[in-house]
């Protein structure tokens, strides 16, 4: 208890000498004396989480302190050395008081807070590490004042602002160390007042502008890196200057230009990074002057030329690093001499071509990297040569060839990547020798033969890819053996027969492809014993059977690719995973509801079940999986409608629901799928309107409802789908017009709107949809009218069908501009007149079924009638009608005037006339019993005076008397005789 008394008493009186020296700072001066309260107050601003401060006692002699360096004999404090102990808390403005101090070291901890800048105050300070914690703001400039500092590292902080100018008054400085911050602006001039300074480092800020020519000052330089900031201009020729330098890092800023010659005269330099600038030009020759040259890397630049450097010159040089360049040409003759201390050799990305056989005079190397050029011949057969070979990368290139069987002998080797080339040949059985080979990659050649099984001799393998090759025959049976396999890659190869068993003794597999193939037979049981694998794709083979229910094992499965096989039964096995992203299971003999289950992988993204034997219902569960993208149920016999709950898949962008026995209405919420790039809903029972709301899924590109029983008009707010490919509405009960906003849709390609009731015209609209290619279809409707010319403005247009509607009128001659089209039917319309000549060589059937004439029809007739359109033909009929009906009433005058004078003529005439008539007509004789007298006036049922002149009776119809030759007189006076 007195112990703590006496520390509480002092730190209370180190809090009140801390605040006297701060109220009298020109008259109070900190002594040695105060510094165990100090470091008190250092302590109580600290949290300790080791415990290393504990010992920190006022009773104790403060020299005893753990961290804490005194002058001897004299007990003042010289040193403060915390690194690394995870202390946290801030720097208190308190140790401004250690005046005697000398080296400060409290870097690798998480202190937080600003650097103080009563540190400026410590003017015997020489050391001052602080880098590896999480100080905050900016750098104090205070930090100008220590005249003695020799060493200031303060990097990897989330310290900001801009350098101070004011560490240039640091004369003594040596080291300056202010890399992994966040700082900005330039590089201060005042750095070049630094004459001691020997490294630089300002890597990883944001820093701007150039090296500024004050820099040339520090001439003492032997460590600059600048490294990762947005520095730009040119590197400047005084760097060459620096006569001591031995480490330059210039990588990833903005340096433009060449690379300065002068930069051969640093003959102490060992490390020279230029990597990621936009250096042009040549590679200087310069640069083989640098003896003592360890690493040169100029990779990711625009240098061109051919290479210059020699590490036959370059004795040390130990790393050769040029990728990513416009470096054209072979491999220099020079580049390699017996006694080359090359190792690591990385060319890639150039324009580099020839062999390689060069390279077999490098004999230290260990990692050789030319891919991604144009290097072209065979891989050399003595490539064992280079016997310390542990990383070769030779894909992306032409080598051709058969892999040889010396590389058998590279008995270090652990990568060897050869893929896309043109290799030929089968995979040599001396690889087996390989017993350190980690990586194989011989993806994307032309290899063929079996796997050999001596691979599985290989026990280090982590990864094997073989995809894109000819290789044939089964998988090895010892595949197990690959205990370390992490990736198999086996994808678009001819490999059959079985998956073997074996394979479950991979433990370690994460990732197995074997899609493309002719694989048969039905995956073994042992495949749950595979805990670790994440990907599986077995898409495209012939395997069948129900699914192992041991897979239900397999926890860490994402993704899931077993298309086009035969499995059948259950799916439940592959549901043990939570973590699915991807479940296809297309075209498959599945069968069954589909399980809830699916829904536990609440990140799934894609599911596809197409093609399967699916009944019943669509889960309702499936709405819980809101990050899904795409839905895919189509060809199956699912029924019911569609849930609700699918509304809340909102990032949904394929919905495809087509080929089931779904029923019930096209739900409204769809609108709300901003996202949804494609829609089919095709081949159901759906029934009623087709929603205005669809109109707000802007980025629909493919809207089909075909073959179902849609009712009522196409919304006009179709329109508003710009981004719209296909539209198919083919084959329900539509009605009413074509909504002319479809011209909005002007990105189609393909419009069905076939086998419907739609009515009204053809709209010359569509004429504006120029991005018309795959169809357009309108046929089997009641569409009426002409065909409108603007149809000639579809030039992409492969396919028309106008078929089957109520057309009439020519066929109209812009038609001649379709000259992609290959397919045209404008049957069993109402069209008349030629067929235009240069649409002659489409089969008759494009026409039948109309009045139309001209090849491939039967010739046209120079008269030959046409039909009339209907518009003419009832003005024809209404003129015919007018004309009858005054004829009709001419003819009904002239007959009353004719009988009136009969009349006239009878009465005057009656003298027994009439009786002599009578009694001839008694006898039923041939002139139709006296009624003669009355038919014989223009009447053509009379048998006798049919053969009275055309000339009489129009002289009659027109009212004049003129005398007929007699046949019989008696009656002829009868009828002509004068009034």
């Amino acid at each position: 208890m007195a112990s703590k008394q006496s520390s509480f008493i002092l730190l209370v009186l180190a809090d009140l000498s801390l605040l006297f020296c701060i109220l009298l700072a020109p008259v109070c001066l900190a002594t040695p004396d105060t510094a165990p309260f100090t470091l008190l107050q250092v302590k109580s601003s600290l949290t300790d989480p080791e415990g290393v401060l504990s010992g920190w006692l006022p009773e104790a002699d403060v020299c005893s302190w753990h961290g804490i360096t005194c002058l001897p004999g004299e007990g003042s404090v010289t040193g403060l050395n915390l690194s690394g102990y995870g202390l946290s808390g801030v720097i208190p403005p308190a140790i401004g008081g250690l005046i005697s101090v000398e080296f400060i070291d409290m870097s690798s901890n998480s202190l937080t807070g600003p650097i103080p800048p009563e540190l400026g105050m410590l003017e015997n300070l020489r050391t001052l590490l602080l880098f590896s914690n999480s100080l905050t703001g900016t750098i104090p400039p205070e930090l100008g004042l220590l005249k003695n500092l020799k060493v200031l590292r303060i990097g990897d902080n989330r310290l900001h602002g801009e350098i101070p100018p004011h560490l240039g008054n640091c004369t003594e400085l040596e080291t300056l160390g202010l890399a992994y911050c966040q700082l900005n602006g330039a590089i201060p001039a005042e750095l070049g007042n630094l004459r001691r300074l020997q490294q630089l480092v300002l890597d990883n800020n944001t820093l701007t502008g150039g090296i500024p020519e004050q820099l040339a000052g520090c001439a003492s330089l032997r460590v600059l890196s600048v490294s990762d900031n947005r520095l730009q201009g040119t590197i400047p020729s005084f760097v060459g200057s620096f006569s001591d330098l031995q480490s330059m890092n210039l990588a990833n800023n903005k340096f433009s230009s060449g690379i300065p010659v002068e930069i051969g005269n640093l003959s102490s330099l060992t490390y020279l990074n230029l990597l990621g600038n936009s250096l042009t030009g040549a590679i200087p020759q310069e640069l083989n002057r640098l003896s003592h040259l360890e690493v040169l890397d100029l990779s990711q630049n625009n240098l061109s030329g051919e290479i210059t450097i020699s590490a036959s010159q370059l004795k040390t040089l130990k790393f050769l690093v040029l990728s990513d360049n416009l470096l054209e040409g072979t491999l220099p003759e020079d580049l390699c001499a017996g006694d080359s201390s090359l190792e690591n050799l990385f060319l890639a990305g150039n324009n580099l071509g020839g062999g390689i056989e060069k390279l077999l005079k490098c004999g230290a190397l260990q990692s050789v990297d030319v891919s991604n050029n144009s290097f072209a011949g065979a891989v050399p057969a003595d490539i064992d040569r280079l016997s310390d070979l542990v990383d070769l990368a030779l894909h992306n290139n032409s080598f051709t060839g058969v892999l040889p069987p010396q590389i058998g002998n590279l008995s270090n080797l652990e990568i060897l990547s050869l893929y896309h080339n043109g290799l030929t040949g089968a995979i040599p059985p001396e690889i087996s020798r390989l017993q350190r080979l980690k990586v194989l990659f011989l993806y994307e050649n032309q290899m063929s033969g079996a796997i050999p099984d001596e691979l599985t001799n290989c026990t280090s393998l982590e990864q094997v890819d073989f995809f894109g090759n000819h290789f044939h025959g089964p998988i090895p049976e010892k595949i197990g053996n690959l205990k370390n396999l992490a990736v198999l890659q086996l994808r678009q190869n001819d490999l059959s027969g079985p998956i073997p068993a074996s394979l479950g003794d991979c433990r370690r597999l994460q990732a197995l492809a074997l899609a493309d193939n002719r694989l048969s037979g039905a995956l073994p049981e042992t495949f749950g014993q595979l805990t670790e694998l994440s990907v599986i794709t077995l898409y495209n083979n012939s395997l069948e059977g129900p699914l192992p229910e041991s897979l239900f094992q397999l926890k860490n499965l994402t993704v899931i690719n077993i298309a086009h096989n035969r499995f059948a039964g259950r799916v439940i096995p592959l549901l043990g995973s939570s973590s699915l992203f991807v479940l296809v299971l297309t075209n498959n003999c599945f069968s069954g509801v589909i399980p809830a289950a699916v829904a536990r992988s609440k990140d799934m993204v894609r599911l596809q079940l197409t093609g399967n034997r699916f009944t019943g219902g669509i889960p309702a569960e499936l709405g819980n999986l809101a990050r899904l993208q795409m839905l895919d149920l189509s060809l199956n016999n699912v029924s019911g409608d569609i849930p609700a709950e699918l509304s809340n898949c909102g990032q949904l962008t394929h919905l495809k629901l087509d080929g089931n026995s779904l029923t019930g209405t096209v739900p409204s919420w769809l609108g709300s799928f901003r996202s949804l790039g494609e829609l089919d809903l095709s081949s159901n029972a759906l029934t009623g309107g087709i929603p205005a709301e669809l109109g707000n899924c802007s980025g629909l590109l493919k809207l089909s409802l075909s073959d179902n029983h849609l009712s009522g008009s196409i919304p006009p707010e179709i329109g508003r789908l710009t981004s719209l490919n296909v539209l198919n509405l083919h084959k329900n009960s539509l009605t009413g017009a074509i909504p002319p906003e479809l011209r909005r849709c002007n990105k189609l390609y393909e419009l069905r709107l076939s086998e419907n009731s739609l009515e009204g015209p053809v709209l010359p609209e569509l004429g504006q949809l120029s991005e018309l290619q795959v169809i357009l279809d309108l046929s089997f409707n009641r569409l009426s009218g002409e065909i409108p010319a603007s149809l000639g403005n579809l030039v992409k247009l492969e396919r028309l069908n106008l078929s089957s509607n109520r057309l009439y009128g020519p066929i109209p001659s812009s038609l001649l501009q379709l000259t992609s089209l290959h397919r045209l039917n404008l049957s069993d319309n109402l069209l008349s007149g030629p067929v235009p000549a240069a649409l002659s060589s489409f089969p008759a059937a494009s026409f039948l079924g109309n009045e139309l004439c001209g090849a491939p029809l039967p010739p046209c007739r120079p008269s030959s009638s046409r039909r009339l359109p209907g518009k003419e033909v009832a003005g024809i009929v209404a003129g015919i009608a007018v004309v009858s009906a005054v004829v009709c009433v001419a003819l009904l005058y002239i007959m009353l005037r004719v009988w009136s004078n009969w009349r006239a003529v009878s009465v005057s005439s009656s003298d027994g006339e009439e009786t002599a008539e009578a009694a001839h007509g008694q006898r039923g004789g041939k002139w139709g019993a006296g009624d003669g007298k009355y038919w014989k006036v223009g009447s053509p049922l009379s048998s006798v005076e049919e053969k009275h002149s055309s000339a009489s009776e129009t002289s009659v119809l027109h009212g004049k008397s003129v005398v007929a030759a007699p046949r019989r007189a008696s009656h002829a006076v009868l009828v002509v005789g004068k009034p």
